[in-house]
């Protein structure tokens, strides 16, 4: 009789862990429940990220059928904001919206006290674009050429802004001056747009920043951006070069953005994100909408994104140590 009450419990104990698992899957299913979707931005609202978020928010509520709302978590050059997705429950109820600086936080900041590669996931790469070397209209280099022979004339004369320390830009910066043997000042500043303001007025020769603020400046005349980092030519900006044709080819680097979660969240909800974003990308609207704040449209899915980040992240641990960067 004893025997058959263990063997009768032991059975009540498996029927239940099974239906712990059913229950725990047919949730899984059923995501999203009646519950909004949280999109955390790491930076303020206005931004290029901010614009995407809220464009991603709309049409990925109308996909979903439930509300998804932006949340903007700005500080500590977007740590703070992300810190916040990594202590989410991994649900697939809070999101983020990263960019190729999010992989660099952890590798320049030892203090940030969560990892990239350890505590988020990709979910989709949404576009990306070229980092520009542009110089002020107001100086006398015409070309990338004639830049980097007048910096190696005169070493720590000629500085360079970005749109602040430790970003993608800055290690692009001082990535170039490590391989053409040249001595660039690095000025930071708190946004491109302020960076591009002073290169128009020549206050800053030459800038490293994202093609997105230098676009309008470019057309009008105010400046001339001399390189570009993507692989190969970007179709706006026919005229001129990459980094790579220019023999730099490590440096093929473009700016991007995209979708991250907490590690662990379950791989169901990845793939139904992954798939709802693949088809909000490919609309014609949502692309024309991303070119207008200079992205081209990019999509990524899951299984590509992951490894592209983690990718990323071993690039930057491996230079970042050997550029000596002044990071305060």
């Amino acid at each position: 009789m004893l025997v058959k009450k263990l063997i009768l419990c032991r059975l009540m104990r498996f029927a239940m862990a099974g239906a712990v698992v059913v229950g725990a899957g047919a949730a899984r299913a059923d995501w999203p429940m009646d519950q909004p979707i949280r999109i955390v931005v790491p930076q303020a609202a206005g931004g290029s990220n901010d614009t995407v978020a809220r464009m991603l928010g709309v049409a990925l509520g109308k996909a979903l059928g439930q509300t998804v709302v932006v949340e903007n978590r700005p500080g500590a050059a977007g740590s703070i904001g992300m810190q916040t997705v990594v202590q989410s429950r991994a649900d697939g109820y809070t999101l983020a919206i990263a960019s190729d600086s999010a992989t660099l936080l952890g590798v320049v900041n030892k203090n940030v006290p969560w990892d990239f590669s350890r505590d988020l996931v990709g979910v989709a790469m949404i576009g990306d674009q070229p980092v520009g070397v542009a110089v002020s209209g107001r100086a006398p280099y015409k070309g990338f050429k004639e830049l980097i022979d007048a910096a190696r004339s005169k070493p720590g004369a000629i500085a360079y802004g970005t749109s602040g320390t430790g970003s993608s830009q800055h290690i692009i910066g001082e990535w170039l001056s490590k391989l053409a043997g040249v001595s660039l000042i690095h000025v930071p500043y708190k946004g491109g747009g302020q960076a591009v303001t002073d290169l128009v007025g020549g206050q800053v020769p030459m800038a490293v920043l994202g093609y997105a603020p230098l676009a309008p400046q470019a057309r009008a005349g105010a400046i001339r951006i001399v390189a570009i980092t993507s692989p190969t030519r970007n179709p706006a900006l026919p005229g001129v070069p990459t980094l790579t044709e220019l023999g730099y080819p490590d440096i093929a680097q473009n700016q991007w953005v995209g979708v991250v979660a907490p590690r662990g969240t379950p791989a169901p909800v990845i793939e139904r994100l992954s798939s709802e974003i693949r088809k909000i990308v490919a609309q014609r609207d949502f692309q024309a909408k991303l070119l207008e704040i200079g992205f081209d449209a990019r999509f990524m899915g899951s299984d590509q994104f992951e490894p592209f980040l983690l990718h990323a992240v071993a690039t930057w641990r491996k230079l970042v140590p050997s550029l000596s960067l002044q990071l305060n």
